[in-house]
């Protein structure tokens, strides 16, 4: 989907953008950094604990409510990326469930390393959090965008501690997917002029707005101040350029394609049907390399569903809960 994004500067938080645009926005805004706040206490709902699990990565702070069998929920990967993602969804399965909503490490409470972190270590932090909170019991799997591919990743590589997955608008699964595009790497590679356009551009409340409603809202009327918010603030934390340069960098592509075949665990996956934002091919390949796999349609939707529509999501993964597996049904 590099290509779709190198065409389109919208997809994946504007990281189509050029090299000279990000810079000459920068400029544009000066040295005038957002305010950095503290994490507001709307970020998980007021019935759900916040804890901390330790990792081999460093810490995950993450948010927990219900008892039952453990329903893990993942954010994607963007600036100001949180469990907030999350949030409007997961409270409806706190019963019969215990929900589990992570901010991956480098987002928003979480532990943000210097170096970011790889997919392999993505992965490997999950499984150490999984063995810490869930106690060995295998967790059904909720993740979206590049959190998908993550989580992919970790059901591959310990399928003792995944049971199923379901994926809302994944990316990060194309094939053709090798590197990020050249001005963006460049820049991304490039110390002190990285950290300062991050901070300059990517984090701008104007910016994420932009995004939020050219590719992360089908419908932008439905875009709150508050939501804005919270994803400015999670973005203009201590080190939270680190992660997204590390994804900038394309530190997070693996071979995907290689991988498919050998997920043993059935697989929804959720897909948007805006054709403009999201590839009408990529599902139909999904739903052919994975072994247990089903595609369905959640309707005209940005990458940010779950915020955007959370009483339909909500629909879709219960009913995918529910399904058990069942074979491929490409929409």
């Amino acid at each position: 989907m590099w290509k779709s994004w190198q065409k389109k500067p919208a997809l994946g938080v504007g990281l189509g953008v050029g090299l000279v645009g990000a810079l000459a926005l920068a400029a544009r805004y000066g040295f005038q950094r957002a305010t950095r706040q503290p994490i507001p206490d709307t970020i998980s709902p007021a019935i759900f604990a916040t804890r901390i699990a330790n990792t081999s990565h460093g810490e995950i702070i993450y948010h927990t409510s219900g008892a039952g069998e453990p329903l893990l929920f993942l954010h994607g990967i963007y600036p100001g990326a949180s469990s907030f993602e999350w949030s409007r969804v997961y409270p409806a399965f706190a019963v019969g469930h215990e929900v589990i909503a992570p901010d991956l490490i480098g987002f928003a409470e979480s532990e943000r390393p210097r170096h970011g972190l790889d997919a392999d270590a993505h992965a490997q932090s999950l499984a150490d959090f999984l063995h810490a909170v869930c106690d060995g019991r295998p967790a059904q799997v909720v993740a979206s965008g590049f959190g998908a591919a993550i989580a992919l990743k970790l059901a591959v590589q310990h399928p003792d501690l995944v049971r199923s997955l379901i994926l809302f608008a994944p990316i990060g699964l194309d094939a053709t997917l090798r590197r990020v595009p050249l001005g963006l790497a460049t820049l991304a590679r490039t110390p002190v002029l990285n950290r300062f356009v991050y901070g300059n551009y990517f984090a701008r409340k104007p910016i994420i707005r932009s995004w939020l409603a050219r590719y992360g809202f089908a419908d932008a009327s439905a875009i709150t101040n508050d939501l804005v918010d919270v994803l400015v603030t999670c973005a203009n934390q201590y080190g939270a350029e680190h992660a997204m340069l590390a994804f900038l960098r394309g530190r997070l592509l693996y071979d995907v394609k290689s991988q498919l075949p050998r997920i043993t665990q059935p697989v929804t996956v959720l897909w948007p049907s805006s054709a403009d934002r999201f590839s009408e091919e990529l599902p139909r390949r999904l739903g052919a390399s994975i072994p247990q796999c089903r595609v369905v349609s959640a309707g005209e939707l940005g990458a940010l569903g779950p915020l955007e529509a959370p009483e339909r999501l909500r629909v879709l993964i219960d009913e995918a809960l529910d399904g058990g597996i069942r074979q491929a049904d490409v929409a």
